[in-house]
């Protein structure tokens, strides 16, 4: 797809009202799942009756889904984070005229969260995550061909930095049991907002073309930013032991911002050398399993993966004499996967 059909799609796409409609398709999708009466009728049992037998048997089996009859719940969860992010711009004659790529930033992340469940199984839930760079690559390329053609410049840094994360989602449960009764299957459809930040910097540089090796001094930011809301699905099977599975799908809407200060380079201001704005999107899908310690406590799993992208947007260029250019950005892309390990206390 060139760049003027990516222009095309994302401007029909953000053009849509998307809050109305994501508030829209969930509130169906709950109104739809709320009313048990056709599938009672089939079977010869009352609604009334069969919302009373369900809710028993669920009493009965509380323990085995985790926190599923608890008001509060904490968790705290800690582990492995890999991403990469990378952009590119054009110029006056050049489709690809700089590109700049993080990538294999390994990250030590921890995460904390807090879920409230209140009338008829719905619930609210919070999540945050910090994480510290602890090491990574960085490159930046510049061509004056199309296409990244006849490059003349490449330096490959030491990448760093941080990245934070924060999401908040409301969600209401539907639970069913299968014939035997031994498991318990749940479906919540989501609504949330969230903000995810990458501080990435360049330090270590290293000239590779033209050949003349480290220089000294780089201390290059880049402070990238995504938020906007979004809409997914969550699934969970608690089996007739201690055991629970669980899985969810995220799609985002994001609006996207970012600024650079370039430390190097002297026609540039300081600290904000250039902006970056531009529309995304995003999906988020992730698997995990909980064991269940005791009525109070779970120990939980998890392995999320994501994808991130944008279409063309605007770079804004600061310069030290006070004005200001104006480019394109072709696009911005981020992809994270993460696998952690925690504990939930229930209350």
């Amino acid at each position: 797809m060139g760049l003027s059909q990516q222009k095309w799609v994302y401007e029909r796409l953000f053009k849509v009202n998307i809050p109305q409609v994501i508030i829209m398709s969930w509130l169906i999708c709950c109104f739809t799942l709320l009313t048990p009466d056709e599938s009672c009728a089939k079977s010869g049992i009352e609604p009334e009756q069969a919302n009373v037998m369900a809710s028993q048997s669920l009493e009965d089996r509380s323990h085995n889904d985790a926190g599923a009859d608890k008001w509060f719940e904490f968790s705290l969860d800690a582990g492995y984070r890999k991403d990469n992010l990378s952009w590119n711009e054009s110029g006056p004659s050049v489709n690809v005229q700089s590109e700049l790529k993080w990538e294999n930033l390994e990250i030590a992340q921890i995460s904390a969260g807090v879920r409230f469940n209140f009338y008829a199984d719905w619930y609210l839930r919070d999540i945050m995550d910090v994480g510290s760079i602890n090491s990574g690559s960085n490159q930046d390329a510049d061509y004056n061909g199309n296409n990244r053609t006849l490059e003349f410049s490449r330096s490959n840094n030491k990448g760093g930095g941080e990245v934070r994360d924060a999401s908040i989602e409301l969600g209401r449960s539907f639970r069913f049991l299968n014939q035997s009764e031994t498991n318990i299957l749940s479906f919540a459809p989501l609504l949330g907002l969230s903000i995810h930040q990458q501080h990435l910097t360049m330090t270590e540089g290293f000239q590779t073309l033209p050949a003349t090796g480290p220089y000294p001094g780089l201390n290059n930011s880049y402070d990238a930013q995504w938020q906007g809301p979004w809409l997914g699905i969550e699934a969970q099977l608690a089996t007739s032991g201690s055991w629970s599975l669980n899985a969810r799908a995220e799609y985002h809407w994001a609006d996207y911002a970012a600024q650079a200060n370039w430390n190097l380079r002297p026609e540039y201001s300081h600290p904000v050398s250039f902006t970056h704005t531009a529309k995304g999107m995003g999906i988020l899908l992730s698997a995990g399993a909980t064991y269940l310690i005791s009525k109070n406590f779970s120990l939980n799993f998890s392995l999320k993966v994501q994808q991130w992208t944008t279409g063309s947007g605007i770079d804004q260029t600061f310069f030290i004499d006070g004005s200001v250019g104006t480019y394109t950005l072709n696009g911005v892309h981020w992809e994270s996967t993460a696998c952690t390990l925690g504990i939930s206390h229930y209350f």
